[in-house]
């Protein structure tokens, strides 16, 4: 049992005010759980949390909260709770000094300030992403297009089955894509598909996915997808050619390509040389006895 007063909490100043960070990831509880005082000195602030949820109690004072999406204004005032339960970008207006405690999922690790999006940055720096799983709108969910993983038709359909009867063991790897506001899948296709596809999993989810989100560049994404996918399904040979060739493109040597998607140098040149471009056997970099551990 932890017993704290808000004054052995952690006070965080902000923008509009202060946050009293009183259970945050240390604990372990799951959640964070904060009570933030904004002042009405403050104007309209800008708030979007894309990796967390929050639910606010206002315990006292009065505030239009407005949603930046769609423009709908809501009067805040004692006893009410209002739910940001999909990741929604928002305006909070104190129209007095407002008390609000707020619940954060995942929690915070204590000492974040909002970025200039709105946002709190990953709590996740030190974890592994499935300590971190989030449910996004399948909407705001899209499929990768270097994938070379594929599942048959009755496999597609146990999974289905096994999804409805058992409910989502497994969160999707997404990476977040900020210029277009998507979530872009690394692993979990088939599993993204059947929330997509499946009418009574999609009811039933009310269309939310589980997610974890990695941080990767382009080249990291795909050799991510790869790693993921390369003990199980069967692999398109020809997409794959394609994905080596894009990561030659990129300036990834045969080493970096061999290390990072696990695949040797016999491997690799076989993918090569089905393309029969002979521009990827440029600069070749090893021989029979390259050195696994050189980058």
């Amino acid at each position: 049992m932890k017993i704290v007063h808000t004054s052995e909490a952690k006070a965080v100043k902000f923008h509009a005010g202060v946050s009293y960070r009183i259970i945050t990831k240390a604990d372990n509880m799951g959640f964070g759980f904060h009570k933030t005082v904004i002042s009405p000195d403050a104007g309209r602030v800008f708030q979007h949390y894309k990796n967390h949820l929050e639910s606010c109690y206002c315990v006292s004072g009065k505030g239009i909260l407005t949603n930046a999406s769609n423009g709908e204004s809501h009067e805040i005032t004692s006893d009410m709770t209002y739910v940001l339960d999909q990741n929604d970008p928002h305006y909070f207006e104190a129209l007095e000094e407002t008390v609000l405690l707020c619940v954060f999922n995942p929690p915070l690790q204590g000492d974040e300030v909002h970025q200039e999006d709105g946002s709190y940055a990953h709590s996740d720096e030190y974890d592994s992403p499935v300590y971190s799983v989030k449910r996004v709108p399948i909407e705001k969910v899209t499929a990768n297009d270097y994938n070379p993983n594929s599942v048959a038709p009755p496999e597609m359909a146990l999974l289905e089955t096994s999804i409805w009867e058992d409910g989502y063991t497994q969160p999707v790897v997404v990476v977040y894509d900020s210029e277009n506001d998507k979530y872009v899948v690394v692993d979990g296709f088939h599993r993204y598909c059947t929330l997509r596809d499946s009418k009574r999993i999609y009811e039933r989810e009310r269309g939310m996915l589980p997610v974890v989100v990695l941080k990767k560049e382009m080249h990291d994404r795909m050799a991510s997808t790869i790693r993921h996918n390369r003990a199980r399904g069967t692999h398109n040979i020809e997409l794959m050619s394609t994905i080596v060739a894009e990561l030659v493109e990129m300036g990834k040597g045969d080493r970096w390509i061999c290390q990072h998607i696990g695949m040797s140098p016999d491997e690799l040149l076989r993918l090569k040389q089905i393309t029969g471009v002979a521009a990827l056997f440029q600069n070749q970099d090893f021989s029979e006895s390259w050195d696994a551990e050189a980058d």
